[in-house]
């Protein structure tokens, strides 16, 4: 994930723009949009990379078949450590397990629990967070280490909103935590589509009255990790470097508001449709803001300095 600028810059330009640069399966260097994982293409000039500055914010991995198509059951996945046969992944119903080469099956690391959202490699540890907001430390064998309390109001067990993330900003780690209007499809969802349903890809995205497994954000709260006192703190701001948070499926991450198009910050990019088997249907209105300061969502296209804020001009997208 980067931020680009054109170079030289263009006038009367509004800062840079949020990109994903990936190496593709013939290894050309590829740009897509980072929350849905849309091909931009530049036409009818191809531009070079010579055209860009680009400044690197996270890096970020996933799972294809060899045909080439997302591994959709999994949500995010790190190499475990670093450059190593090892992988360890979120699975979009809450799972968490490793895979080594030479492997047949997913190994988890978990049998109780099937409630995980997030991963984050910070600080040369890997952090893992579940839905009622418990973050724990996973070790150099893959067992879970230590784990620091959930945010003070979670403890009457309700677990606060219904999505949780980990941000890496400045050094810090960030929890947010998103309020939904509906409740998200779990690991029991996915046996009875499998099960009972014609089309279970259909049934499992959700359309008209089916739209609750894919349910919308209404709120959202931002914690702070103080690892001296192991404890989290609900924060006002997004640290204190005008940054906005972006929450894409594959990597969270933080970027610095004064550098992009729109240049607000204390801001959280995102879309409703974060798994991969609802972004194959997702188009550039999915993608919404959130704004700390007053609690507001809006669709990033109906706001002039922020719409292009993915799509750098003289690029469209491919569906």
């Amino acid at each position: 994930m980067c931020c680009v600028e054109f170079q030289p810059p263009i006038p009367n330009a509004d800062g840079g723009w949020l990109i994903k640069i990936e190496e593709s399966s013939r290894g050309k260097l590829q740009l897509l949009n980072p929350i849905s994982n849309l091909k931009l293409h530049s036409s009818p000039i191809q531009l070079s990379l010579l055209d860009f500055r680009a400044v690197q914010l996270c890096t970020s991995f996933r799972l294809s078949y060899q045909i080439g198509f997302p591994a959709f059951e999994i949500n995010k996945v790190l190499p475990f450590p670093p450059s190593t046969v090892t992988v360890i992944a979120i699975f979009h119903e809450g799972r968490i397990g490793y895979w080594r080469k030479g492997d047949q099956h997913w190994t988890y690391l978990d049998s109780r629990n099937f409630d995980y959202d997030d991963i984050i490699l910070h600080q040369a540890r890997y952090h893992v967070i579940d839905r009622l907001g418990k973050l724990s430390l996973i070790d150099s064998s893959l067992r879970f280490d230590k784990s620091y309390s959930p945010p003070q109001f979670l403890h009457d067990g309700s677990g606060g909103g219904g999505q949780k993330n980990l941000v890496e900003s400045g050094g810090d780690l960030y929890l947010v935590d998103r309020y939904l209007d509906g409740r998200r499809r779990n690991s029991k969802d996915v046996d009875d589509a499998i099960t009972n349903s014609f089309n279970p890809i259909r049934y499992l995205v959700g359309t008209g009255r089916n739209r609750n497994w894919n349910p919308r954000a209404v709120d959202f709260k931002v914690y702070k990790l103080d690892e001296e006192m192991r404890e989290w703190v609900e924060v006002k701001s997004l640290g204190d470097d005008d940054t906005v948070f972006v929450l894409t499926t594959e990597c969270c991450f933080s970027a610095p508001a004064a550098q992009i198009a729109g240049g607000r910050k204390d801001c959280i990019y995102y879309s409703d449709d974060d798994d991969y088997v609802a972004r194959t249907m997702l188009t550039t209105d999915g993608i919404r803001m959130f704004q700390l300061e007053d609690g507001s969502i809006q669709e990033v296209k109906s706001l002039p300095r922020e719409s292009d804020i993915f799509l750098p001009p003289g690029f469209s997208v491919e569906f």
